[in-house]
């Protein structure tokens, strides 16, 4: 990696601001000829409240609008990607050479792309920045911002003509663009000589939408594998659709649960799924009262691929934080809290314990299924025991991921000079602070703040993911 910066910068009285600068970026993880990228930059502000006319406004004690431009560049793929790679393998890939014994082969693990070249993001912004008052103590900054990221480094589906067994391929594809507002208050409450109050407040919102993919593709599904449960392995709970944002989650509409009104009671004493009433993705011969249910969407009385849909999203309507700094005397204490509003959560937990796919008898279940179906209590909530049905993501595990977390107090006391100075220490400070006290969620799971899959293409997956933990700190600093 090489780097080399040119920066020029003007100010004028500090009324008048600008900066302007050009960054070039080399990285070996590309193929020569690709290497280098060049990122320009450039700002503008305009200090108002020095303007003459802006004079005779006391309560504004300073405001400056800001407008700037900026490019930067991302190369995280993994060494030698623009190379093709074999791989050695003593498993399905052996071989023989002029009637020589069996030897281990090597296959394709990844398909070269000497095309590779930066990611770049592109980002336009406008401020501004307020503070009143003689000694500024209610500032206010208001930021809004438009990004666009384009040759994203992402694996894109590749021919299997080429011979690269997992079918993908690194490339730059796609337009992601992230539209955003920033607000951002910090006030001293009260302000005397034994007790001080101040507080911060912070709020972001974020939208994000997908402009371009790959030559033609229209959607694309991750977070397939074996995460879970290997019956689950084929499927994808995430898709991004060009022009809705990237990430968003992917399945069946959970519809309830068959109850006996939806079968025929027939002569032999079974029940036979009415012709009029949708399947479950089952054959119709084999659903039974108490199954679980989805929505049929196109209309055809059988669920199946046709009616996934979107189902959920792991991008938060807004965020933000609140922290409170208290001074009395010699102690002070601060106190923070974090959130998150309108976001989704796949809880994978329920998969397992809510239900059972595994097929293990012996599995313990969550509490919320002791009021599952059952002949005498005909839930609409929750299937009968084996009533799971076919391996299938639905909205019936997504859940409300918002939360309020207390997630620092911290106490602290400085032990007067006047005592310190017969010892000849200069400060002694003691203090104790502790970490994720408390969170206020509707979510079922054990902590909203989680996620077991990285990346933006599948946020809010939980399974068997710890949560943060409760932690307490305390110590004492000593300076002679």
């Amino acid at each position: 990696m090489a780097s080399m910066v040119a920066r020029v910068n003007y100010d004028y009285q500090s009324r008048y601001l600008f900066s302007a600068s050009m960054r070039a970026d080399g990285s070996s993880k590309f193929a020569p000829g690709k290497r280098w990228g060049y990122f320009p930059a450039a700002s503008a502000a305009w200090r108002f409240s020095s303007e003459p006319f802006m004079k005779s406004l006391r309560v504004l004690s300073d405001g400056k609008l800001r407008v700037g431009y900026g490019a930067s560049g991302n190369n995280r793929v993994g060494d030698f990607a623009y190379l093709p790679q074999l791989q050695l393998t003593s498993r399905n890939f052996w071989y023989s050479a002029g009637n020589a014994p069996l030897s281990i082969g090597s296959y394709i693990q990844s398909a070269g792309n000497p095309n590779l070249q930066w990611e770049t993001n592109e980002q336009t912004n406008i401020g501004l920045d307020l503070a009143f008052f003689r000694t500024s103590r209610l500032s206010v900054t208001i930021d809004a911002y438009h990004r666009t990221t384009r040759d994203l480094l992402l694996n894109a589906a590749l021919p299997y003509g080429i011979g690269v067994e997992s079918g993908f391929g690194l490339k730059n594809i796609g337009k992601l663009q992230n539209r955003g507002l920033e607000f951002t208050v910090v006030g001293v409450i009260v302000e005397k000589k034994n007790f001080n109050w101040s507080s911060n407040f912070n709020i972001s919102f974020n939208r994000n939408k997908i402009l371009e993919l790959t030559e033609g593709q229209t959607s694309i599904l991750s977070g397939n594998g074996t995460f879970f449960n290997t019956t689950y392995s084929s499927l994808f709970p995430y898709i991004s659709v060009k022009g809705r944002p990237m990430g968003e989650m992917y399945g069946l509409q959970f519809d309830g649960v068959y109850q006996y009104s939806d079968f025929d009671l027939m002569p032999n004493g079974t029940y036979l799924l009415k012709a009029d009433v949708a399947t479950n993705g089952a054959a119709r011969t084999a659903i039974r009262p108490g199954d679980i249910k989805y929505k049929d969407l196109n209309g055809d009385l059988q669920v199946n691929n046709q009616d996934l849909t979107i189902i959920g999203s792991g991008l938060p309507k807004h965020t933000g934080g609140f922290s409170n700094n208290f001074v009395y005397n010699n102690f002070d204490l601060n106190v923070l809290f974090q959130w998150s509003y309108g976001n989704d959560l796949i809880n994978g937990n329920r998969y397992v314990f809510e239900g059972g796919l595994v097929n293990n008898p012996n599995l313990n279940q969550m509490a919320s299924y002791a009021n599952r179906w059952t002949p005498t209590n005909p839930s609409n909530t929750m299937f009968r025991a084996g009533g799971m049905g076919n391996a299938a993501y639905s909205s019936r595990v997504v859940e409300d991921g918002s939360y309020l977390k207390l997630r620092t107090v911290s106490l602290g006391y400085n032990v007067p000079v006047a005592i310190l100075k017969r010892a000849k220490i200069k400060n002694i400070r003691i203090h104790t602070s502790a970490q994720n006290l408390y969170t206020w969620s509707r979510y079922s799971g054990t902590d909203p703040e989680v996620s077991g899959r990285d990346g933006n293409l599948t946020p809010g997956f939980d399974y068997a993911v710890y949560p943060h933990s409760l932690s307490y700190v305390a110590g004492i600093n000593v300076t002679l």
